[in-house]
């Protein structure tokens, strides 16, 4: 006599469900939480309204006009502008989800800005630290020759 048993039985299909339902509850924890994302998005576009900024001072050396980047802490985002003279060049803005910024040590309010400025030659002259904390750190520095790198500024 052959024993023709096929399909899972019902222990076996309520174990697999239980552990399905357990990962993904584990898993929405991780996607829902944003600020750790909005403060790695908003360090990332600050890198790279700050070449943006440096390359604009290099491109007008000419003219010898400075290039000021303003970051500034609204509501609910981080707002770049890059503005030459009179002529605002870029405006770009960031999610902030919770996150907060803060530069050379202290924590910017919302309403608040800080700008720096590119001379002719793409120098700031003087380091700049900015930290964006959310469910994670991230830290850029703007050194005072104009580059920016990730990391804390060097001594």
């Amino acid at each position: 006599m052959k024993n023709n048993n096929q399909g899972f039985t019902l222990v076996e299909l309520v174990m697999v469900i239980t552990l399905v339902a357990i990962l993904s509850a584990v898993a929405s924890g991780l996607f829902l939480r944003t600020g750790g994302f909005a403060a790695l998005g908003a360090r990332e576009q600050l890198v790279s309204v700050s070449l943006l900024a440096q390359k604009r001072a290099l491109a007008n050396v000419v003219d010898g006009s400075n290039v000021v980047l303003t970051i500034s802490q609204l509501a609910d985002e981080w707002q770049f502008d890059i503005v030459q003279g009179s002529t605002t060049f870029e405006t770009r803005t960031a999610k902030r989800s919770g996150t907060s910024l803060s530069v050379n040590g202290v924590t910017m309010a919302n309403g608040g800005s800080t700008s720096l400025t590119f001379g002719s030659d793409a120098k700031t002259n003087s380091n700049t630290q900015f930290i964006f904390s959310g469910d994670n750190t991230y830290a850029l520095c703007i050194s005072d020759s104009g580059f920016s790198y990730i990391g804390t500024c060097q001594t």
